[in-house]
């Protein structure tokens, strides 16, 4: 091409590393049922349940939900659920796949772990897509999965992961050598797909990489989803306790840590904002700071989650009509 929240989905596995992602990543102890869907998968026929109890099987979904194993996961857990309705895991796995748009064409992607820039070109279109993804390359959910929404949308795609948890503030390496050379080979990048249009999307600690990045770009809007709009000192310190990578990102880049409010007003043309935030969340205050500019819309999302927004969005089947409501932003409005 922060560390969120634990998404609040009840009772599930707390300790499911992903499985064999068709590369090197270990097994976990749920391995075996995990294979035993891939064959049921393939056959058609429902393993035996009873050769595991309902939380295994439903640690084993979680392993696949990290893996990427995206058809094995719907066809397990719509199964799964059938047989344990009153498991919350799994129906909440049912209700974000009855909210994929499957009657859309997908992208073909592939998520690589440890890459911090994919580029997916959609032929024919002229609009392109920039993802920032939240701490450890993640989308609110993992992105092989997100990936259901945003690869279905009429645009080319930029996945960007910063795995140094500043933020986007240095740039990404394989782009550059900091963010100024970063900023350079998007534009690169934007050029090279026939890039008209340009939008921005950013989760959690990429949300304020979205709406930075967006100025930088020329974008034509950015959605910002529970990240931040506000890193001066003295507002984060208002919030919380100052986390170490804050303080990193201060002395590595202190020119990045902005209130993007005072971009915005600035900026001659700057892009159509929509900022999503659980209503109950600290993540409002953050939201709040761009209260009242103009081209900027506030979206308070009723949930019980403290920070990750994706996930009741997606169950709300709000998800995509967000998306798609940015792309029909225009920075001229």
């Amino acid at each position: 091409m922060c560390e969120d929240d634990p998404i609040d989905v009840g009772p599930r596995p707390s300790s499911c590393a992903g499985v064999d992602q068709r590369s090197a990543i270990a097994p976990t102890p749920y391995s075996w049922l995990v294979r035993e869907w891939e064959s049921a998968y393939s056959s058609g026929i429902t393993p035996q349940l009873d050769v595991a109890s309902p939380y295994q099987w439903a640690s084993a979904c979680h392993d696949m939900l990290e893996a990427g194993y995206v058809e094995v996961l719907e066809f397990a857990a719509r199964h799964l659920h059938a047989a344990y309705p009153d498991l919350e895991y799994l129906a909440t796995i049912v209700a974000w796949f009855d909210n994929v748009p499957h009657h859309l064409p997908l992208a073909a992607f592939r998520d690589d772990p440890a890459a911090d820039v994919q580029v997916i070109r959609r032929t024919g279109c002229d609009a392109v897509l920039l993802c920032f993804c939240a701490k450890n390359g993640t989308f609110g959910l993992p992105l092989n999965f997100v990936h259901q929404w945003l690869g279905r949308l009429p645009v080319s795609l930029v996945y960007l992961k910063d795995f140094r948890d500043l933020s986007g503030g240095l740039g990404f390496p394989s782009l550059g050598s900091d963010r100024s050379a970063s900023i350079a080979a998007l534009r690169c990048t934007l050029e090279g797909l026939d890039a008209k249009r340009v939008y921005t999307v950013g989760v959690s600690v990429g949300g304020y990489a979205a709406m930075y990045y967006a100025l930088e770009l020329g974008a034509a809007g950015v959605l910002n989803l529970a990240g931040t709009t506000d890193l001066t000192g003295d507002f984060v310190e208002s919030l919380e306790a100052v986390p170490a990578v804050y303080s990193r990102l201060l002395s590595m880049a202190p020119e990045y840590a902005v209130n993007l409010r005072e971009s915005y007003k600035s900026a001659t043309h700057p892009p159509h904002v929509l900022i999503a935030f659980c209503s109950d969340s600290s993540d409002r205050e953050q939201a709040e700071r761009m209260a009242g500019l103009p081209n900027v819309e506030l979206i308070a999302v009723e949930s019980s989650a403290q920070h990750n927004v994706v996930d009741p969005l997606i169950r709300q089947g709000n998800f995509f009509s967000l998306l798609q409501r940015l792309l029909v932003t225009d920075n001229e409005t």
